[in-house]
């Protein structure tokens, strides 16, 4: 008994934070959120599609509307917010390969917030190697605005299935 108690403070309490915040977030994405705290099922899924359309994609609508939101993302700016890990792995992983290790989550993290600066102000990615430490700008990969772009738009592409633009940035890159 005081667990389902707790179970509905809890899911009162995220109600009610989630009210708090309806000016900014789409009230049909609340809503939907709602419906999923409100289940108190735990459901056993038979497949992958029935998992995803059940539970990712209405946590993928919330997380979109969220951001569109709050942050007035477009496109780009959406999927790196909600794809920054994989997009990090896949930099950082090949500055290790080429670079070293020294770094590498350095170097990947400054391309990251690059690219979300650039895809939200337009301002291209240009790396100042005069200044006083370097240790974060990539050394022999990733140096230009064109490459880093490429790859980016190749890594999306990659993840929706489709390797054409992958295979291509990454042959120009090596």
């Amino acid at each position: 008994m005081l667990m389902n108690m707790r179970s509905s403070l809890k899911k009162e309490a995220i109600k009610d934070f989630l009210n708090t915040m309806s000016d900014s977030i789409e009230k049909d994405t609340i809503q939907l959120f709602e419906k999923i705290i409100d289940s108190s099922e735990i459901k056993h899924y038979s497949n992958p599609e029935e998992f995803f359309y059940a539970v990712l994609y209405p946590w993928d609508k919330f997380i979109s509307g969220f951001l569109k939101s709050v942050l007035k993302a477009n496109k780009d700016v959406e999927f790196i917010f909600k794809h920054s890990q994989y997009i990090d792995r896949h930099f950082y992983n090949l500055f290790g390969i080429y670079e070293g290790s020294a770094y590498s989550a350095d170097k990947s993290r400054t391309i990251v917030n690059r690219l979300l600066e650039f895809y939200a102000t337009g301002k291209k990615i240009d790396f100042d190697y005069d200044v006083e430490y370097t240790y974060h700008l990539p050394k022999k990969i990733f140096k230009s605005h064109d490459h880093i772009v490429d790859f980016y738009e190749g890594l999306k592409s990659l993840l929706y299935g489709s390797p054409q633009k992958y295979m291509g940035a990454l042959k120009a890159m090596l």
